[in-house]
C-alpha cells in the first residue's frame, strides 16, 4: 500500500491520508543525483559570466534540494510508485529516448520543479515540504507522459484537448472517483500507449489526495484550472505542428485570442506560454504553505511566470529541432526562426530549414529577452533575500538544455551571455519591492 493511512486504489481519497509517501526510492534516488549533476555544471557557469553573486548561493540551493529530496528517499516507501518505464534498462541514466514516453528527460525537468520550491521552503513544515516535492514530480511526469502520447500518437485535435483536460482536471477534482478515471482513460489511450495506463492512473491518484488534503489547495483550485485550461488548448493545437494536420495558418488564427502579458509577443511566444507548466508549480508549492497568498494581489508575479512559461518550452524547442522535424513535427522554435517558409507549406515531409549559427543565436537573444522580463516582474512584489530567482533563471536552461550538454554549450552560454545584466541587476537589489504578496490569512481577512 502506498499510503499508510488509506488505499487510494478503492477510488477514495479522505483527508488526512498521506502520511507516507508514495514514489519509488529507485526513482528519488536518481532523481536526486540529476539535481546534483545540473547544479554542478551550473556552477562552472560562473567562470564564464558575471551574474553580480557568488556561485556559493547557487551551491547552497542545489545542496538544500538535494538534501531534501534525501530524506525523500528516506522515508520512501520500497513499494512506492515506480516512475521508470518498463522499456528502461536499470542502468539508464543521462539521457534516453523511449519507445512511448522519455522518462529520464521527464525526470530532468521534475528535477528543475523541484528546485523552485527554494522560493516557499521556509514557509512550510517538513512534511508539508515533503508532499510539495512528491506533487510536483507527480505533476511533471503527467505533463511529460501526455505530451509523449500526443507527440507519438495519432490523436486529432479535439481528441488531445480531451486528453488533457481529463487527466489534469481529474488531478484536482475533490470528488475524482478512480473507477470512472479508469475506464474514461482505457477509451481515450491508443493501443501502443496501454503500457503506461497503470503509471498514469496512479500518478494521477496519488497527487490527487495530496492536493485535496493540502493546507491552501482549495484557495488556488481556479486557477489551476484556467492554467490546465491553457495546457489543454496549448498541447491541442500542436497537432497542426505535425503531420498530417500541419498548418501554420490555424495555429496562428486559434492564438490571436490567446492571453499575453503584453502585445509584442509573437504568436508562438502566446502558445508556448499556454503549453508549457512550469508556473502550475508555484501554485502546488503554495498549496502546502502555512501562509494563504493573495492571488489578486499578483498581477506582476503571474505575468512574469507567463514569460516565464514561453521561454522554458522554447529552450526545450531549441534543441530538438532537427529530432522533431524527422518525426513529422515543426516545432515552436523552427516556427520562430522559419516562420514565412513554413507558412508556404502544407507538408513538411524533407522539409531541411537550413538554420544558421546567426538563427539561433539571434533566437536564443530572443529568448533572453523574454526571461529577462519575466525574472523582472516576477521579482517585482517579493523580496529575494536568498537570490532564489537569480539561481532558477541560471538553472532554466541549464535544466532544459542538458540533454546537449558536452556539444551544445554554445547555446547555453549565449542565453546566459544576453541574460546576465539582467541577473546581476535583480541580484544587487535593483529591483524595489513594491508590496509583499505574501499574506498571513488573518492579516488578508482583515485588509477585505
Amino acid at each position: 500500500m502506498i499510503w499508510d493511512c488509506a488505499d487510494i486504489s478503492s477510488g477514495s481519497v479522505p483527508s488526512q491520508s498521506y502520511n507516507t509517501l508514495g514514489i519509488n526510492p529507485e526513482d528519488l534516488d536518481l532523481l536526486s543525483r540529476t539535481v546534483l549533476r545540473l547544479g554542478g555544471y551550473a556552477e562552472g557557469l560562473f567562470d564564464f559570466h558575471d551574474f553580480g553573486f557568488d556561485k556559493n548561493s547557487l551551491k547552497d540551493h542545489i545542496s538544500s534540494v538535494h538534501a531534501t529530496l534525501k530524506r525523500l528517499k528516506e522515508n520512501a516507501p520500497p513499494e512506492g510508485i515506480p516512475l521508470r518505464p518498463p522499456n528502461i534498462p536499470p542502468g539508464a541514466f543521462w539521457e534516453d529516448q523511449g519507445e512511448v514516453w522519455n522518462y529520464l528527460q521527464t525526470l530532468r525537468f521534475a528535477a528543475g520543479a523541484t528546485m523552485m520550491t527554494e522560493q516557499y521552503s521556509s514557509h512550510m513544515t517538513t512534511e508539508n515540504l515533503h508532499r510539495a516535492m512528491t506533487a510536483k514530480i507527480f505533476r511533471e511526469c503527467v505533463i511529460g507522459i501526455l505530451d509523449d502520447l500526443i507527440d507519438k500518437g495519432n490523436y486529432s485535435y479535439l481528441e488531445a484537448k480531451d486528453l488533457h483536460h481529463m487527466v489534469l482536471s481529474s488531478m484536482l477534482d475533490p470528488d475524482f472517483d478512480s473507477t470512472s478515471f479508469t475506464k474514461r482513460l482505457v477509451t481515450m489511450l491508443r493501443q501502443e500507449q496501454i503500457p503506461l495506463f497503470d503509471l498514469i492512473n496512479n500518478i494521477v491518484r496519488g497527487f490527487n489526495v495530496l492536493w485535496n488534503n493540502s493546507p491552501h489547495g482549495h484557495d488556488y483550485f481556479y486557477q489551476m484550472e484556467i492554467m490546465d485550461e491553457r495546457v489543454a488548448l496549448g498541447q491541442a493545437l500542436s497537432m497542426f505542428e505535425k503531420e498530417p494536420n500541419f498548418s501554420i495558418a490555424r495555429m496562428e488564427k486559434i492564438t490571436e485570442a490567446f492571453y499575453a502579458p503584453d502585445e509584442t509577443m509573437h504568436w508562438w511566444e502566446k502558445l508556448g506560454g499556454h503549453v508549457c507548466a512550469a508556473s502550475r508549480h508555484n501554485l502546488i508549492d503554495m498549496a502546502f504553505t502555512d501562509q494563504a497568498y493573495d492571488i489578486r494581489r499578483m498581477k506582476n508575479f503571474l505575468a512574469g511566470w507567463y514569460y516565464y512559461d514561453a521561454a522554458v518550452i522554447l529552450m526545450d524547442h531549441v534543441v530538438s529541432i532537427h529530432h522533431d522535424l524527422r518525426n513529422g513535427i515543426a516545432n515552436l522554435s523552427l516556427i520562430a526562426m522559419r516562420e514565412k517558409e513554413l507558412r508556404e507549406l502544407t507538408s513538411i515531409r524533407n522539409y531541411n530549414p537550413h538554420l544558421t549559427i546567426e538563427d539561433y543565436d539571434g533566437h536564443l537573444r530572443r529568448i533572453a529577452d523574454l526571461t529577462s522580463k519575466a525574472i523582472r516582474l516576477a521579482t517585482a512584489d517579493i523580496h529575494d533575500e536568498t537570490l532564489v530567482y537569480p539561481f532558477m533563471t541560471i538553472m532554466m536552461p541549464v535544466v532544459m538544455m542538458a540533454d546537449w550538454i558536452g556539444n551544445r554549450d554554445d547555446m547555453i552560454h549565449t542565453f546566459l551571455e544576453a541574460i546576465a545584466p539582467t541577473i546581476k541587476h535583480v541580484a544587487g537589489n535593483g529591483t524595489v519591492p513594491t508590496r509583499a504578496i505574501i499574506e498571513v490569512a488573518g492579516e488578508t481577512a482583515r485588509g477585505q
